[in-house]
């Protein structure tokens, strides 16, 4: 399918209108490199694993001496978020979107968002604390949304200042210059933490508006 066909089936499959501009852009961008792989036999499956072991490798990388093992580890976190990327564009084109799919992707993504802040912890030297409350937040952000679907919150997916592009952008730049990695681990806790706090909000907001009213005189 061409770049407009692509789009139309991930907003279809994301709940949401298709988007123009960057994402747009992006969207396009990534279904032009996932054809050839589906010519090629590669599956959405197969693109997801890819993702996770880069991120898991980026860990010990990040433990190497000097600049050569947090710049590694820089390349291993950029390859992991191009290819968590591509997974989704690889199963759009292919018409592969199943439900093993999904859980696989959300699944190993929890992985991933917490091989991030220990890449940075082992940059940075220290900071394990942090790393967790890191983590948290991730994981706060993604419970969040899970349960807040399985609740019945319905309309327009709200996209947070703390998605995954951010976290993979926060941690690529702290591993890129390590001197930033805790300051990136920190930037995790607030943009991501406040973020979970921000759709926890809005989805309270939204079914509360979805329950039905208590007829007059009823306790």
């Amino acid at each position: 399918m061409d770049g407009d066909e692509h789009v139309r089936d991930w907003a279809a499959l994301h709940l949401t209108e298709p988007p123009g501009g960057f994402v747009g852009g992006w969207l396009k961008a990534t279904a032009a490199v996932a054809r050839p792989l589906v010519r090629a036999g590669v599956s959405p499956n197969m693109v997801t694993v890819a993702a996770l072991v880069m991120a898991v490798v980026a860990v010990p990388l990040a433990a190497i001496d000097g600049w050569v093992g947090p710049a590694a580890a820089c390349l291993a976190v950029t390859i992991s978020g191009l290819l968590d990327s591509l997974d989704g564009a690889v199963a759009v084109q292919a018409g592969r979107t199943t439900k093993v799919g999904f859980l696989l992707d959300s699944a190993l993504d929890r992985i991933a968002d917490a091989a991030y802040p220990a890449a940075l912890a082992v940059a940075a030297g220290g900071g394990a604390w942090i790393a967790v409350g890191a983590t948290a937040a991730c994981w706060w952000l993604e419970y969040v949304r899970a349960r807040g679907s399985l609740a019945g919150v319905t309309g327009k997916a709200l996209i947070t200042p703390g998605e995954r592009p951010t976290r993979i952008i926060l941690t690529a730049v702290g591993l890129g210059l390590p001197m930033l990695a805790t300051a990136a681990l920190w930037g995790h806790v607030v943009i991501v933490g406040g973020s979970a706090v921000l759709l926890f909000v809005d989805s309270l907001r939204r079914l509360g508006g979805a329950e039905p009213s208590a007829p007059k005189g009823a306790s």
